[in-house]
């Protein structure tokens, strides 16, 4: 079932059978293999924390790492703060997203690393993998998160030959940027969201896990 361009969906990261985060997204281009979805500044969404039954640990890969294994947390509103376009295809281990300055400038690449996404009845799932990579508009690259990927590790969210797959799925997609395959070769940064679309808000059900 593919959606229709400017469709509400909701894009939920799922962990052990429930929702981890859930974001309101717009689709963009639901091509099959291909979906584009918007995810504008200011969407509010849900993110995971640490339950106040428990200690809030030191750092936030600490504090993700421990929900993750014990299998607790719950849900705060968090406000998104850069506006995104997030691109996916079927099978991948990543999602590249494209972000703008408030000036309207392309801010760079984002390489979300993650499990490959499914349908829902609400819209998409993967789960979110902790490390990250940025690749800047002259195409030089970073990690971000190592920190986190590596708590999870040590708490035994995630074991070894995960964190081997999702560091090796990340030089795969910088190589690709160096060669400047798509999409870092085509113009999704002159891409701009249609005026008439009305801000995202989850709808009711964000937290169902479903197919």
């Amino acid at each position: 079932m593919t959606r229709s361009p400017g469709e509400l969906v909701v894009l939920q990261e799922v962990w052990r059978g429930r929702v981890w985060a859930a974001k309101p997204t717009r689709v963009v281009r639901d091509e099959g293999d291909l979906v584009a979805l918007w995810l504008p500044k200011g969407a509010r969404w849900k993110a995971p924390t640490t339950p106040p039954t428990r200690p809030r640990e030191r750092t936030r890969g600490e504090r993700l790492a421990t929900c993750l294994v014990r299998g607790e947390w719950v849900h705060v509103d968090a406000v998104w703060d850069v506006s995104t376009l997030l691109l996916m295809r079927e099978g991948d281990w990543h999602a590249i997203w494209c972000s703008w300055l408030d000036s309207g400038e392309q801010w760079g690449w984002y390489v979300n690393l993650q499990r490959p996404f499914t349908r829902t009845r609400h819209g998409f799932a993967t789960m979110d993998l902790m490390l990250d990579v940025i690749v800047e508009l002259d195409g030089t690259w970073r990690w971000k998160d190592e920190d986190e990927l590596q708590a999870c590790v040590e708490r035994g969210a995630f074991d070894g030959a995960l964190a081997r797959r999702v560091r090796e799925e990340g030089m795969r997609v910088v190589q690709r940027a160096k060669r400047g395959e798509p999409p870092f070769c085509e113009p999704w940064g002159d891409w701009r969201p249609d005026p008439r679309w009305s801000p995202a808000e989850l709808p009711s059900g964000w937290d169902e896990v479903t197919r």
